[in-house]
């Protein structure tokens, strides 16, 4: 059904309509408005605690007097985390009488308690289906129709060829007289609604959609009682965007023989305020960590859905038996509800203190709250290095502590910062002096040589995750990522490509020696030891030297059995330092051994797999002569079996020569004696020789076995164990 477009000039119509002049309220004096202003105050946020998983601790303080309200406002998307975690403390003998909002029933609800049966989308069908009965005026083509509205229907319209052009709105009222009326209605007819009530309910409807625009800002208000001055802490979570974290690395120093050198760390956060309330000289933590946390609409009433029950269509006169209650069942039916994980409120509670940071940005930046700024403009081809670096350690001068709880670390600036609603700031976290060589990183999973930095983190401070970039002599090097890094721990940090370093394979294989070959009781196992081998050719074209780190995959269970030996070693590589002079190649060859064993069984095995063994140990004598009493065992088994088989075969044809034996006899019973007695004297014959052959199937059985044990005894007792 399409949605018809004369629905909202025909609502706004009826409200203009039914709209009655109405008094404004009289405004309050000035004494009552002061006395509102002294008995409920705004409390500012002093502390914010930001984290990694998109939650932020905020903590309120000021003073109260007496019977106190304090309001906060939030939105509605923050009043439910409000809800879940908010803590208030009166430090001086106040007690907290309790806290209420602003609260908004679902409008299904409040569309529910309407006359007009109207949801929260409707279409023009719609309205005039809810409104049928209701007297209209109806102003179209002609006359003038007054009456009530008896239905609207939806007709397929075509034109002079038959092709569908749409659907037509098709309304018929009964007029005042009785007459049936029926037109269409278009973009030229008006309809009028003449019940005054009717327009008081469209309006109330209207307003209600017109409402749920408004429904953002929240207004909790903390009821505080007491006598005298006080001090009232309130603390909760909200949902706030997650902080980055971005870093410089500045080499300032001229470059030396040695690729190992001194940089500049610096450390920024990007902070978004989007709480909807000024953080006026706020004590900040950037908190690395991601504690549990989850939201639940406690801000929104919640209806039970009850089921409808008709009513009877006649009295149940016949007695009835019920089943009794399962207990089990109504102990679980009857339980308390489960118990909701505890909130994180108060979570970063003692991290850090102080008073912030703050350098200028446009749009959104940290302020001191002295209103100071740093505005200094450094030439970087004017000056000296040694000035350069300086003057890039004292642009920024970040007074931040961490500390590290649980499983979190945090960054406390310890001088208040000013962040306005909906502003972002960049704020400075670190500034400190890192070991950092430079070289080039390769791996097989990524062939492309990459220029890199090997960093210790000196800076003892645990670097967050993020994104940093390279400058080199006042130039842009490169950028990249780097994963949390804590202190006194050693990073690779890739960020450029490296053009002039080649690295390619030369040769790789791997080879299989069997070590040695043991047996006993029955069981034979052969031990080899795998050996796989790689070679590796680094050419570097720079004009300078290059230090290559080559990084070589760890193989499950192998272990390294050549020199050199890697620099590093992760989880899932070895890292192998390779140095190349200008246009020198260098080749590194890595070997590593990984032992392995087999195990056949001798009662079973093949004399396929007795060949494969053979082979394998360089058909050792040893081997073969321990080996030879089974084999000839295993012949004389088969010799025997074939024996078994071969008189198996003549038992079988036998047994069918004396079926059909039988068979002519019976068929013969009618002929004379002579040819019956000549069956029968054949038949006597092949059961003669079958009880011979069975005999022999005996005999023969008898030996197999004594075959399989003597075979069975020489397996028991073997015993090797040499070595290949």
């Amino acid at each position: 059904m399409r949605r018809a477009t004369a629905i909202p000039c025909l609502l706004f119509a009826l409200i203009a309509t039914a709209q009655q002049p109405t008094k404004k309220p009289a405004a309050r004096p000035a004494a009552a408005r002061a006395e509102a202003a002294a008995v409920s105050t705004q409390l500012p946020v002093t502390r914010v605690s930001l984290y990694k998983n998109g939650v932020g601790f905020f903590e309120h303080a000021g003073r109260v007097t007496g019977d106190q309200s304090v309001t906060i406002d939030f939105t509605t998307a923050q009043l439910n985390d409000v809800l879940q975690s908010l803590t208030a403390i009166d430090l001086n003998g106040g007690r907290i009488a309790g806290a209420g909002y602003n609260s908004t029933t679902p409008l299904e609800q409040q569309l529910k308690a309407l006359p007009l049966a109207l949801g929260e989308d409707p279409t023009a069908v719609d309205f005039y289906n809810a409104i049928r009965g209701a007297r209209v005026e109806v102003h179209g083509p002609g006359a003038v129709i007054t009456g009530r509205l008896l239905n609207i229907e939806l007709l397929e319209a075509s034109d002079k060829e038959g092709q569908s052009t749409g659907q037509k709105r098709i309304i018929t009222v009964i007029g005042d007289t009785g007459e049936v009326r029926t037109l269409e209605l278009t973009s030229t007819t008006e309809v009028r609604l003449l019940d005054s009530d009717l327009h008081t309910d469209v309006t109330r409807y209207l307003q209600l959609l017109a409402s749920t625009r408004n429904q953002g800002l929240r207004h909790l208000n903390l009821q505080d009682n007491g006598t005298g001055a006080r001090e009232l802490h309130v603390s909760y979570i909200s949902e706030v965007p997650i902080w980055k974290s971005t870093y410089r690395i500045l080499f300032t120093e001229p470059k030396s023989t040695t690729t190992k050198q001194t940089a500049t760390l610096q450390g920024w956060s990007v902070v978004d305020n989007t709480t909807g309330a000024d953080w006026i000289n706020v004590r900040l933590s950037l908190i690395a960590g991601a504690p549990q946390s989850f939201i639940q609409p406690l801000s929104v009433p919640y209806y039970s859905r009850r089921p409808e029950i008709g009513l009877p269509q006649e009295a149940q006169l016949t007695p009835q038996t019920h089943e009794s209650g399962d207990e089990t069942t109504a102990t679980a039916l009857n339980a308390p509800p489960a118990v909701p994980p505890a909130p994180m409120a108060g979570l970063a509670a003692g991290i850090g203190s102080g008073s912030g940071v703050g350098a200028g940005f446009a749009g959104g930046v940290a302020r001191k709250s002295s209103y100071g700024s740093v505005n200094q403009s450094v030439s970087v081809n004017a000056e000296p290095m040694m000035a350069y670096e300086q003057s890039a350690m004292d642009s920024i001068a970040p007074t931040t502590s961490t500390a590290a709880f649980d499983d979190y670390f945090a960054y406390n600036l310890t001088e208040p910062i000013t962040i306005r609603k909906n502003e972002s700031a960049l704020v400075p976290i670190l500034q400190a002096k890192i070991d950092a060589e430079r070289v080039t990183l390769w791996s097989q999973q990524n062939p492309t040589p990459l220029r890199a930095l090997w960093i210790t983190n000196t800076s003892n401070l645990t670097l967050d995750r993020g994104s940093f970039s390279i400058v080199e002599d006042g130039n842009f090097g490169g950028e990249g990522l780097l994963d949390p890094i804590h202190p006194a721990e050693k990073r690779l940090l890739s960020y450029a490509v490296d053009q002039a370093v080649r690295v390619t394979t030369e040769s790789q294989h791997d080879t299989t020696h069997a070590t040695s070959f043991t047996a006993a009781k029955g069981v034979m196992v052969l031990h080899h030891t795998q050996i796989a081998e790689i070679t590796y050719v680094v050419h570097n074209a720079a004009a300078d030297s290059r230090t290559v780190i080559l990084e070589h995959p760890i193989r499950q269970n192998y272990v390294l059995d050549s020199d050199p030996k890697p620099e590093e070693t992760t989880p899932t590589l070895y890292r192998y330092r390779v140095v190349a002079a200008p246009g020198e190649t260098v080749h590194l060859h890595v070997g590593e051994r990984r032992n392995s064993t087999v195990t056949y069984q001798l009662t079973n095995f093949n004399d396929s797999q007795l060949a494969l063994i053979l082979n394998q140990t360089n058909n050792s004598p040893a081997i073969m002569q321990a080996l030879a009493p089974i084999l000839d065992a295993r012949r004389h088994v088969a010799d025997m079996q074939s024996a078994v088989d071969k008189v198996n075969t003549h038992l079988t044809s036998l047994r069918s020569d004396e079926d059909r034996q039988r068979s002519n006899i019976t068929a013969l019973a009618s002929a004379d004696k002579a040819s019956r007695d000549r069956f029968v004297h054949d038949l006597n014959a092949t059961e003669d020789q079958i009880a011979a052959a069975q005999k022999d199937l005996s005999s023969a059985q008898s030996n197999l076995q004594a075959a399989k044990d003597d075979l069975a005894n020489k397996i028991t007792a073997l015993q090797i164990d040499d070595k290949l």
